[in-house]
């Protein structure tokens, strides 16, 4: 709005600033106009005071020329600066000046956006051309903006989301990592999201730590909890089942001769239950071998019938 505002009235507002710089000098120097004519008037009054002693009193007569010539040296001394400053005034009035007040108006939106233009430096800016600014809570922010020399200008703004509304995942992609998890891992469903162009609440890629953070943000069950309710088992439970260690399980399911399904990282996953079966070990040699296989308990007593 500053920029929409000043870009057409500039002119208008760079001498509306200069009259009120015009309008502070000339307050100013009243004041020290002001002080100087006390200073003068108490410098006056103690040369009478000295005139009117009794010459002969020379302790008071001391003291009063004392005061007389300390009151005449602050006299000097403030009249001093009041035409030093007289003068630094008549600078800032003078028609090159105002001239360059008027160019930095038009230039205002290049200064305004200069890299180089600090925060401090802008808000001064806004000092020169904006008198007040009043806010008015409501469904949303009623902004009412005094200008220097007193137009005003208002609008209408949103109010700042929450912060938990601005950190929320979109309930799509909440979803949609809701039902990849029957079949996905957390690692797994990331590649999956940034191949459909899903981005999280700071418009940032999803790593396998992120997606991690959306299940519990929203108490999502992890796969692994899926898979267990599905009736899954772990590496132990299987090979307890079959009477044989968890290395050679893992190596069975290597093998396809056990079915796995993924739950985490690091290829940590649940087997399905093989059912009643007898694990018959493989046989290698250098010419092949027979691998491993599951067979059904009944045909095994069979066999050994």
């Amino acid at each position: 709005m500053l920029l929409q505002t000043v870009a057409p009235a500039a002119i208008e507002v760079a001498l509306a600033v200069q009259d009120e710089i015009a309008q502070r000098i000339e307050q100013a120097a009243a004041r020290r106009q002001a002080q100087l004519q006390r200073t003068r008037y108490e410098a006056e009054l103690a040369r009478r005071r000295y005139a009117k002693v009794d010459p002969d009193n020379r302790l008071v007569a001391d003291a009063l020329e004392a005061e007389w010539n300390q009151r005449l040296r602050e006299l000097d001394t403030l009249q001093q600066q009041h035409e030093r400053q007289q003068h630094e005034d008549e600078a800032q009035l003078d028609e090159p000046a105002r001239k360059r007040i008027v160019d930095l108006a038009r230039d205002f939106p290049r200064v305004w956006n200069d890299a180089r233009t600090s925060a401090l430096e802008r808000k001064r800016m806004l000092a020169l051309l904006i008198e007040d600014v009043t806010l008015v809570a409501g469904p949303s922010i009623a902004v009412h903006v005094r200008w220097r020399g007193g137009r005003t200008q208002s609008l209408c703004v949103d109010k700042p989301r929450p912060i938990a509304q601005i950190r929320k995942t979109p309930p799509e992609v909440v979803a949609l990592i809701d039902e990849l998890l029957e079949t996905s891992t957390d690692r797994q469903i990331a590649v999956k999201l940034n191949a459909l162009g899903h981005r999280n609440w700071r418009g940032e890629a999803f790593t396998m730590k992120k997606v991690i953070l959306v299940r519990y943000a929203y108490a999502l069950k992890s796969r692994f909890e899926r898979l267990r309710e599905r009736g899954m088992l772990t590496g132990e439970e299987v090979a307890k089942h079959l009477g044989v260690s968890s290395t050679t399980v893992h190596q069975l399911g290597r093998l396809g001769v056990l079915k796995r399904h993924l739950y985490g990282n690091n290829h940590r996953c649940l087997y399905e239950p093989p059912g009643n079966v007898t694990l018959v070990k493989g046989a290698g040699s250098r010419y092949g071998g027979r691998p491993p296989r599951l067979i059904a308990a009944q045909l095994s007593e069979q066999g050994a019938v």
